[in-house]
């Protein structure tokens, strides 16, 4: 059994997880750090250093078997005949025809236009988001979560629009809509959907918090790491229909496969159907490329090529041996020698943990 294979059956046996939109779990929360340590307990695949381990020598970002300075290209695997039966039926969709594609919420529908208006008035739009019982818990949840939380906890919407603020509100919008496409249909395959829920979680909190060495904008930097995989919407969604259909299930290395394969083509069709800004588009449709020097979106993309690393290297992602402090990305943002990059690594994981957990 593969080591991501192995973390996906650890994250399965978690049972206590908040409700998504259809009454079901959402999300597995397991921690990361206690799966890559159990994993490095078990088999000889590295994971971050155990909790006993004197902290000098827990770099995680540097692993005994650190080979990698750049994200590997993506080796095909053995397909089954289902999954490359999949693989042509994805491939078919790129043009969008006849494709659904996952809506955004009502109430995001409805909101988003309004936070745009430089006059927008908070008070009428907490009366909205009340009317949705979901996203009004997902307001509070997310105005206590590590990203946002002050001296005290916060129970009323109003004050906890109040605290997140127009770029916050958006940002929970596309969340909340982000979590609702992933888990709409009962009976899929929610293990899966687990994974990718998870994954998108760490990146736009590993997003955020790299935006302290950049000009990104905090809430931006967010959006991004969020939505810049949102192409595996598609890839979910297609291969439970196929699943309800003809009853076969494709095993998580295929899986993986096809979202790497697809899911800047589809995600470029959600970009439009959610409108989402161009300069967000640009990076969800075209992110695997290292970005040439005259690139206007070179900061985001070397970002999220740190991103992509660090979520590797904690186990949101299939793990890969990334020396994360020799990687070209890092370098060429002039982060290698910085004290303060280093002192934000020795807390990210922990960081990331309870940030996936809360929200």
């Amino acid at each position: 059994m593969g080591l991501w294979s192995w973390i996906i059956n650890k994250l399965n046996e978690e049972d206590s997880t908040p409700p998504g939109r259809d009454g079901e779990p959402a999300v597995g929360f397991a921690s990361a750090k206690d799966a890559a340590v159990a994993v490095a307990d078990s088999t000889d695949a590295p994971g971050r250093a155990d909790e006993g381990e004197p902290e000098e020598e827990d770099k995680w970002w540097a692993p005994a078997d650190a080979t990698l300075t750049e994200p590997p290209e993506v080796e095909r695997p053995d397909l089954s005949t289902e999954a490359r039966a999949i693989e042509n039926l994805l491939i078919s969709h790129f043009d969008g025809h006849d494709l659904s594609m996952p809506p955004l919420l009502p109430v995001a529908e409805t909101v988003l236009p309004r936070l745009s208006n430089p006059r927008c008035e908070l008070p009428a739009v907490a009366n909205t988001l009340s009317e949705d019982q979901v996203i009004a818990a997902a307001l509070l949840r997310m105005a206590n979560s590590p990203l946002y939380r002050g001296l005290t906890k916060i129970t009323a919407l109003r004050p906890a629009i109040t605290r997140l603020g127009v770029r916050a509100l958006r940002t929970l919008l596309m969340h909340e809509s982000l979590r609702a496409a992933m888990f709409h249909r009962k009976g899929g395959d929610r293990e899966l959907a687990k994974a990718v829920w998870r994954r998108s979680l760490a990146s736009g909190c590993i997003m955020r918090g790299l935006s302290g060495f950049t000009d990104i904008d905090v809430e931006d930097a967010f959006l991004i790491g969020l939505l810049h995989d949102i192409g595996d919407v598609i890839v979910l969604r297609v291969l439970c229909g196929e699943q309800v259909g003809q009853r076969y299930e494709i095993d998580l290395n295929a899986f993986e496969y096809l979202c790497y394969e697809c899911h800047q083509e589809f995600g470029e069709l959600i970009a439009d159907a959610w409108s989402l800004p161009p300069h967000l588009k640009a990076i969800i449709s075209n992110h695997h490329t290292y970005p040439q020097p005259d690139d206007p979106l070179r900061t985001a993309r070397l970002q999220l090529q740190i991103t992509d690393m660090i979520n590797a290297l904690l186990v949101y992602a299939p793990y890969h041996p990334y020396n994360l402090l020799e990687s070209r990305a890092v370098c060429d943002l002039g982060l290698a020698d910085r004290d303060d990059f280093m002192a934000f690594l020795k807390h990210l994981p922990d960081e990331v943990d309870e940030t996936v957990v809360a929200l």
